[in-house]
């Protein structure tokens, strides 16, 4: 079986984990080649002897800019016979598509790979099935902007149709903020160009997400979460230093329930693969009523990646590729529903200022990973904060039910305060958290 695999995440050594679970896997198939086409730096991270799986791999100059990715791959598959297609990020999902169409691959299509990525499309299809998304207008031009802007009232979100991981997003207070995202976003664009922007009212309401993989036209498995501390459509005076990630909420409680059963409507409401990973966005009104924000087929990033790896005991794209391969997934580690591990993300609190010491040997019997700054370490200046999601670093911690977690992620953020010790300008010491 040959298998071509597009993969580059923009954390590399997020790249070195994925690509281990697909040698993982091609080793329980025992007849499983792989040629991956990566971004550059991702080998160098990688052993100096790579498996015997991996047939090819091969750094791609600007990977994430459209031209060279598609020569290379389609170079490949005009040498090679390839019976599957891998390309389980964000920005290639269409592209993938458009390469399986052109060379008769199976796998998601155009049809599919648009309704998953062009956000007007995705609710108006689901809007049509009588699945409840929430409102989004589009907006091609400035004029579109002010009159859609009009219409919604603010506060109100800008962002792109496609775009990937939260990018190029503005969200509208005031009239001033308003003319800023206006300016920014058309003049990322040539003259005339069509923006492919949407603009939405900003809800307020929690945000819950559930992830997991379709398989066979059925859930294989599902997470439930919900994202805590977040900051977004705040001013960042009122977020300053705040604790926030994604924490699971037990799938088989009745508020996990409904997630899993909405999300479920969705996917079948949409022209869906038959196996592919997925991140459901979910807007949970006060009464508890139930909004698409979007949906994607592909695995969540950050928080949302780490958390499904700890609680199911495998990597998510490890276990789409097992499946769409015929190898049972518990033959890389993952446990199945009855042994998930309860988990949450945790971003530590952001502070400014002279970092005099870090002790970095966390010993909570909680934390299952940990990964400070880079630039974490004494001496160095932490400049005023220029974000709502600046963090000082990224946890994953489990705890012995859903219920305990909000304990764990307190004991973590107390353990960081104490660990992570800055200089005041007056000499005196200040705790990060």
């Amino acid at each position: 079986m040959k298998i071509l695999i597009l993969e580059a995440m923009q954390a590399l050594h997020l790249n070195a984990e994925a690509i281990d679970s697909y040698t993982r896997v091609a080793r329980e198939h025992g007849n499983a080649e792989l040629w991956i086409l990566t971004r550059e730096g991702v080998r160098a991270g990688l052993p100096d002897e790579l498996p015997p799986s991996i047939r090819m791999l091969e750094e791609v100059p600007d990977f994430y800019a459209r031209g060279g990715l598609e020569r290379r791959a389609m170079e490949l598959l005009e040498q090679e016979d390839f019976d599957l297609l891998f390309a389980p990020r964000e920005g290639d999902i269409i592209r993938a598509a458009r390469l399986r169409e052109a060379y008769d691959v199976p796998g998601q299509d155009t049809v599919s790979a648009l309704a998953y990525r062009d956000k007007l499309q995705m609710k108006a299809v689901l809007a049509a099935k009588g699945v409840a998304a929430w409102s989004a207008r589009g907006v091609d031009d400035a004029v579109d902007y002010w009159s859609e802007l009009s219409r919604t009232g603010m506060p109100a979100v800008l962002k792109p149709r496609y775009d990937r991981g939260a990018e190029n997003i503005d969200f509208i207070k005031d009239d001033a903020t308003a003319l800023e995202a206006a300016q920014r976003c058309f003049a990322r664009l040539p003259i005339d160009a069509p923006a492919h922007y949407v603009l939405e009212p900003f809800t307020g309401y929690q945000m819950c997400h559930v992830d997991g993989i379709w398989h066979q036209g059925r859930p294989y498995y599902m997470l439930t979460s919900e994202y805590y501390g977040f900051g977004t459509g705040r001013p960042l005076d009122e977020s300053l230093s705040s604790v926030f990630g994604s924490r699971m909420i037990d799938p088989d409680s009745e508020r996990g329930s409904v997630l899993r059963g909405f999300v479920r409507d969705v996917i079948e409401a949409l022209p869906s693969p038959e196996t592919f990973s997925f991140h459901a966005e979910v807007w949970v009104s006060p009464k508890g009523e139930l909004y698409v924000n979007e949906i994607a087929s592909r695995t969540g990033g950050f928080a949302v990646l780490s958390n499904a790896v700890a609680s199911t005991g495998a990597h998510p794209d490890g276990v789409w590729l097992a499946l769409l391969t015929g190898v049972d997934p518990a033959r890389i580690g993952y446990r199945g529903a009855s042994g998930f591990w309860p988990c949450a993300g945790v971003n530590l609190p952001y502070r400014s200022g002279r970092i005099r010491s870090v002790d970095s040997s966390c010993t909570l019997p909680s934390v299952v990973d940990l990964k400070l700054r880079p630039d974490v370490v004494p001496g160095t200046v932490l400049p005023t904060q220029a974000h709502w999601t600046d963090a000082l670093g990224e946890a994953t911690v489990t705890a012995d039910s859903y219920t305990a977690l909000p304990e764990e992620i307190d004991r973590l953020v107390d353990w960081a305060s104490r660990a992570i010790v800055l200089e005041q300008p007056s000499g005196r010491q200040a705790v990060a958290g």
